[in-house]
């Protein structure tokens, strides 16, 4: 009796780990299997890309790269991404300095831009600087897609893109100086005088 107890324990195991292996094996398959789109690498580059970014700002601002965020926000819906990068205020932002305060702004939208742009053509104009960033930013070494040189796609992928700067105030300067958040957003190739300035009230 303790013999056939002892089988159908080694038998569960075996079995067990077979099972296991086989399990393993599937899950191996099924990682490997998936696709990643050229539009899901363009989007962990602008991700990497935007969090290098740190050091452009530093001129503007006195914060650590602990208090520097950004994010890259894609939208099937508004067919629109959207990077993100947020700094926090801990003195200057005041409700009377719009016009300081969207000066501010710009200059750190321009710096974080001529970050994203340096590996390109100064020669070039924005645009071109811009297009020629991201259709590399959404290719790979190993494609070459015809639609690069569709100007049409090109003008389309250049206006999906856009870049925005939120100088947030911490909680003690809002309470105290009673201001909003400011933003500035515009598209890579976007002249600054053209950036769009608006206060958030959230």
């Amino acid at each position: 009796m303790v013999k056939i107890f002892k089988n159908i324990l080694i038998f569960a195991f075996l079995l067990s780990s077979i099972t296991t292996s086989a399990f393993s094996k599937d899950i191996t398959t099924l990682l490997r299997n998936q696709q990643l789109t050229v539009f899901d690498i363009g989007i962990f580059r602008l991700e990497a890309d935007l969090k290098n970014s740190f050091p452009s700002i530093k001129n503007h601002l006195e914060i650590t790269e602990t208090e520097f965020y950004t994010d890259v926000v894609s939208s099937y819906s508004k067919n629109a991404i959207d990077l993100i990068v947020s700094v926090p205020m801990n003195k200057n932002l005041k409700k009377e300095n719009y016009f300081s305060d969207s000066l501010r702004c710009r200059n750190i939208f321009s710096s974080v831009r001529d970050f994203l742009l340096r590996n390109e053509n100064l020669s070039n104009y924005r645009y071109s600087m811009a297009t020629s960033y991201l259709t590399s930013i959404f290719s790979t070494p190993s494609s070459w897609p015809s639609w690069r040189y569709d100007e049409d796609i090109r003008e389309e992928l250049v206006k999906l893109v856009k870049l925005e700067i939120t100088l947030r105030p911490s909680k003690e300067l809002a309470l105290s100086e009673q201001v909003n958040p400011v933003s500035c957003m515009g598209g890579l190739e976007t002249d600054v005088e053209k950036i769009i300035i608006s206060k958030k009230y959230n």
